[in-house]
């Protein structure tokens, strides 16, 4: 898992980043979904690869995150909701989506069929038995969510249909089952419609679509206070998927995102200016100048003081 991923992995399993996310997709930013509701679950399954190759062994197969939103009483499970995150674009996102979906609802299925198995509850019929599924019994639904990272746009299909070819008789169509990718992509979001997001999400998202254009960044940044002190996962998710690279001060919760880039272009100018100055002493040696000579037009050409000159030319004879 690359450090991109770790990252945001880490940042969507927060209970309130993670409610904020489905809050804002699936209700309009409405606080539905409490972070307190939220209960972990185990994210492995069984699934049959798919390739070049044919191959039919089973293969253990992680999904990013996924979580048992509980009802108001705390006890009794309401539904699941999953999240992908992809820093890349994945070209058969809806196959895959839609095997995680599966394997997590037949996961619901073979937990009943053992429960039962363990009672010996054969059921009232041969149905039931086989099946070890009760004609009373339920699966609870599962949402997933995609989140894209990449500051690209996701220009690859988004249901199933789309991936199938063309030409195919409608009458056939209407019996083909489909499946669409629930998609949160910043590069597709205007900013109103980021503005669905409660929790620093927003932050993240807005900067990461921004991140492209310096200009756009700028008029972002400029005068908004919720950069000012942003969370520090929030900051490391930014500087990971975005497109500007900056140091986060070690052992601060908070990040100032407006100072930090600040000190990084400040650093990229003097690097500019000591290897300016290291080239220019450079040349003044092979010209022959004296050392003292040397300094003298340091001083002149780059307006330093006599004793940042001498460093300069010091470091570089």
């Amino acid at each position: 898992m690359s450090d991109k991923d770790t990252i945001t992995k880490d940042y969507m399993s927060q209970p309130e980043q993670f409610a904020d996310l489905f809050n804002g997709y699936c209700f309009k930013g409405k606080e539905v979904i409490r972070p307190e509701d939220l209960r972990e679950m185990d994210t492995a399954g069984i699934v049959l690869p798919y390739g070049a190759d044919g191959a039919v062994s089973p293969q253990q197969k992680d999904r990013d995150l996924l979580k048992m939103l509980m009802k108001t009483d705390g006890k009794v499970a309401y539904c699941i909701l999953g999240v992908e995150n992809q820093s890349e674009i994945h070209t058969a996102m809806p196959v895959r989506n839609l095997l995680y979906d599966a394997i997590t609802l037949s996961k619901q299925v073979e937990k009943a069929a053992k429960s039962y198995r363990k009672t010996h509850e054969n059921g009232q019929d041969t149905a039931e038995f086989l099946s070890g599924f009760h004609r009373g019994d339920k699966v609870l639904p599962v949402v997933t969510i995609v989140v894209h990272w990449g500051t690209g746009d996701w220009d690859v299909p988004l249901t199933l249909r789309e991936m199938y070819p063309e030409g195919i008789s409608q009458e056939i169509m209407d019996y083909v089952a489909d499946y669409k990718v629930n998609l949160v992509s910043p590069s597709l979001m205007s900013d109103e419609e980021l503005d669905i997001f409660k929790s620093d999400i927003k932050e993240v998202l807005k900067f990461i679509k921004h991140s492209i254009d310096k200009d756009e960044l700028k008029k972002l940044l400029d005068g908004n206070d919720n950069y000012q002190n942003i969370d520090r996962l929030a900051a490391q998710t930014i500087s990971a998927c975005s497109n500007v690279k900056f140091d986060i001060p070690v052992g601060k919760e908070g990040v100032n995102m407006c100072k930090a880039i600040e000190d990084m272009k400040m650093e990229a100018r003097n690097e500019g200016l000591n290897e300016g100055i290291s080239r220019a002493v450079a040349m003044l040696k092979d010209l022959q100048f004296t050392k003292d000579a040397a300094i003298q037009q340091i001083m002149k050409n780059y307006a330093l003081s006599d004793d940042d000159a001498m460093a300069a030319v010091n470091s570089n004879w």
